[in-house]
């Protein structure tokens, strides 16, 4: 329904928040005890990292509720819910072509390595409305450009799943970034 005045329709929240360096510190211990960063699982891979990671599962669930309060008010709790994990690309020379994370409704990464900043790997989101800029003056440009940001550290993203994004190249000698998938279930 539309109100008088002012209506922001079809919202798509982009959350940054951060964890803790020594929950990223944590993690890192944890990830090198279950993964071989040389080859990363497969996001298509049937286990998933919160499995095997109690400290994911838990931040993934804290960082998820913080995002549905102040991004809906609501309590994540209200829901039946499940998370799918997996460590992305970690060593140089790695990027992640555009993609969304079709079936899943919100990802989030967590970024707990992301110390080389001047290597490169800026994530790079971009509007969904496909052609939404069609017949626009080019003075209204800036509300079509891609969101880029170069991640740090403890940086935490979360958004729709199906906002199309990409990684650009980076040539750091190591990165770990564990995306988050949550799945609300009827």
């Amino acid at each position: 329904m539309l109100k008088s005045g002012l209506n922001n329709c079809w919202a798509t929240p982009i959350y940054k928040t951060s964890i803790s360096d020594e929950q990223c510190q944590e993690l890192i211990q944890q990830v090198m005890m279950y993964q071989n960063i040389d080859k990363p699982q497969s996001d298509f891979d049937s286990t998933s990292l919160t499995d095997s990671i109690p400290l994911l599962k838990e931040l993934a669930y804290e960082k998820y509720k913080e995002f549905f309060s102040v991004t809906f008010d609501y309590d994540i709790d209200q829901f039946k819910f499940k998370f799918k994990s997996w460590l992305t690309g970690s060593k140089g020379n790695y990027y992640m072509d555009l993609h969304n994370h079709s079936g899943s409704p919100w990802v989030a990464v967590f970024y707990v390595l992301a110390e080389e900043t001047n290597k490169g790997g800026d994530f790079v989101a971009y509007d969904p409305r496909v052609n939404a800029n069609r017949g626009f003056h080019s003075k209204f440009k800036h509300m079509f450009e891609p969101i880029e940001f170069l991640p740090q550290t403890g940086d935490v993203i979360i958004m729709p799943g199906f906002v199309y994004h990409a990684v650009r190249n980076y040539t750091s000698s190591l990165r770990l970034a564990l995306p988050v998938d949550l799945f609300i279930e009827d």
